[in-house]
């Protein structure tokens, strides 16, 4: 029999459902009890199983605490000078009733499991194990159905920077779910894309020397069903290096994205996102693609950045030699036409390498069709800024949102994952609106079509509501206090509120349909290379940028980049053959303050005209 543990103690306002409490032993595994610990309270109403989510010590030294440490029945009260009382959650009971007295002891592997659900888990899939008072450990598993879909779909992952362990967390999951797949059953892709650092492109190699796993890592992951090595089947994309050959990654074996005109016409939003507010550019846009992107004839098709910046040149040429106000037969005025052409010539350069001038050469675009289990791509963008980013990873799950309509994925299950989904779709405002809807529709709709997202945040409650509410599963590593007493996460005693704040490395406090309670699991170190002892992000030119620096003033410089992302400033300083060039291109790829050159541009409009702004 196990060692009791303590007794069910049923204070006079007595017990409600779901919840219990007990008065610790003084010895024994008693004093190894603690926020988290898996219990088992044996009472007439048969074996419920906890988790313990508070303690308190209670007494007072002027009037003992009268209690029932009695290990008999009938044994008279007795009287201690303080006592600890533990308050526990239920996981699991056979009956939803309250709990009346009885012994405690500390819950057993196959208990835990039970209660955990596993037992009744179509598809289990194990997140790691966590530790029982006897020292032993006992794997945690949640439901693939409810994490991968259909039942429900997708896996939030949140906590401090740095600390919190995310990214390992969530690529140790994404190993777990495709082990628990085959080329028969559960047939499980993944595409990951890599928006900061290193961490995520290395996955396919053996930890860096010095982060080796540790002995107990490998008894985990044993424990955990999964094997203790790198991804197999991983294949990296990545833009083109603008001006200095290769490509913006880390990993020189990275394959080139190159995409072209009519690969990016309809996603143009994300770098003009007042074109189509804009009447004038809305009816450019629209004739535009009717006659010209879109024509049979190929002489005539204007289907390449290189043809459209021509066909920009010509327009305004002949334009200008006929003395003529409007372009294209009439259709837009010149004024129009210029402020197009210098937008659509600045699109490559904020792109940073991922346009062509010409046809994308094929195989450079992300594959959204005919995956096949076990395979991962990684898209790495860390090097690139974030309206690139949130262009890429809407257009890439766009496009495999129409593929899994179609029954044209080639798996039953692919795992989309993003880190700081926070800043592609934030609870509140943000520039992303696009990448938002096309992220809530994977949230909503994915599950049906066999796509899920797994999405990284230092803080959840910074996150789109919709994502949040339709994700069967989220986790929690070392936490801010302000996080915690969000209401994000439910209303958390502050025994577990202390108990996450508190967290080390290699433990996540687990959220997941099939658990009454949030549950405390320890996972092992990736058994792969996490992109330690390499640099961060993609090469840098900086010779071009110190001259450019040191050819002007400070308060020049600061003006000449305001309103410009620094990595695209970098690219266009270092693709450019002087110092003049540099300064024009970035002069002309900067947007103005509007408020700041009314304010101090000379006044020469009618004060009597309101409308009249020369």
């Amino acid at each position: 029999m196990t060692e009791q543990l303590g007794t069910v103690y049923l204070p006079q306002s007595g017990s409600g459902v779901g919840k219990f409490s007990f008065i610790l032993e003084a010895e024994g595994h008693g004093k190894d009890v603690q926020i988290g610990s898996l219990v088992v309270a044996e009472t007439s109403e048969g074996e419920i199983v906890g988790s313990v989510t508070d303690m308190r010590t209670v007494g007072s030294d002027g009037d003992p605490v009268r209690i029932l440490p009695s290990r008999k029945p009938g044994e008279a009260p007795g009287y201690m000078e303080e006592a600890i009382v533990a308050e526990a959650s239920v996981v699991s009971s056979d009956k939803l009733r309250s709990v009346r007295s009885g012994r405690v002891r500390a819950a057993e592997r196959v208990e835990v499991e039970r209660a955990t659900g596993r037992d009744r888990m179509e598809w289990p899939i194990s997140v790691g194990v966590t530790e029982l008072l006897d020292g032993s450990w006992s794997r945690m598993d949640i439901d693939g159905t409810f994490v991968l879909g259909p039942e429900a779909q997708g896996c939030l992952v949140g906590g401090k920077s740095g600390v919190a362990s995310k990214t390992s967390f969530v690529s140790v999951l994404l190993r777990s779910c495709i082990a628990s797949g085959d080329d028969q059953n559960h047939r499980t892709a993944a595409i990951v894309f890599n928006v900061k650092g290193e961490d995520l492109v290395w996955i396919d190699q053996k930890p860096a020397p010095g982060y080796e796993i540790s002995p107990d890592d490998e008894k985990i992951y044993q424990a955990m069903g999964i094997p203790s090595e790198p991804f197999k089947d991983v294949t990296v994309y990545a833009p083109a290096a603008t001006g200095f050959g290769g490509v913006r990654s880390a990993r020189s074996d990275a394959r080139v994205i190159a995409w072209d005109l009519p690969m990016a016409w309809r996603y143009l939003r994300f770098f003009f996102p007042n074109m189509y507010d804009d009447e004038k550019l809305s009816g450019f846009v629209a004739q535009f693609e009717d006659l010209l992107l879109k024509n049979p004839d190929p002489g005539r098709r204007i289907d390449t950045f290189d043809k459209l910046n021509n066909w920009f040149q010509g327009e305004i040429a002949q334009a200008e030699e006929n003395g003529q106000n409007d372009c294209w037969g009439g259709r837009v005025h010149i004024a129009t036409m210029r402020r197009l052409r210098r937008q659509f010539e600045n699109l490559r350069g904020r792109g940073m390498g991922l346009f062509t001038g010409g046809k994308a050469r094929e195989g450079d675009d992300i594959p959204v069709e005919n995956w096949h289990n076990g395979q991962v791509v990684v898209v790495d963008l860390a090097g690139v800024s974030t309206e690139v980013q949130g262009f890429v990873i809407s257009r890439t799950v766009d496009r495999l949102m129409q593929a899994a309509e179609q029954s044209m994925l080639g798996v039953d299950h692919l795992a989309i994952v993003t880190d700081e989904l926070n800043a592609f779709a934030p609870s509140v405002g943000g520039e992303m609106a696009t990448v938002r809807k096309t992220l809530q529709k994977v949230a909503t709709q994915g599950r049906y079509a066999g796509l899920s997202l797994f999405g990284c945040a230092q803080q959840l409650s910074k996150i789109d509501e919709l994502l949040r509410d339709n994700c069967a599963s989220k986790a929690l590593g070392q936490s801010a206090e302000a996080e915690l007493s969000s209401g994000t996460h439910g209303r958390l005693s502050s025994g577990v509120q202390e108990r996450i704040a508190t967290l080390p490395k290699g433990q996540m406090t687990v959220w997941h349909t099939a658990y009454r309670q949030p549950l405390v699991v320890r996972f092992p170190r990736p058994a792969w290379r996490m992109g330690r002892s390499k640099t961060t992000g993609g090469a840098r030119v900086t010779d071009a940028k110190t001259a450019l620096r040191e050819a002007m003033s400070d308060t020049t410089w600061r003006r000449l980049n305001e309103g410009i992302p620094e990595v695209v400033a970098e690219d266009v300083i270092a693709t450019s053959s002087s110092v003049q060039e540099a300064r024009a291109k970035l002069e002309n790829i900067r947007e103005p303050d509007v408020t700041k050159t009314i304010l101090h541009q000379k006044k020469k409009i009618d004060p009597d005209n309101p409308y009249d702004f020369e």
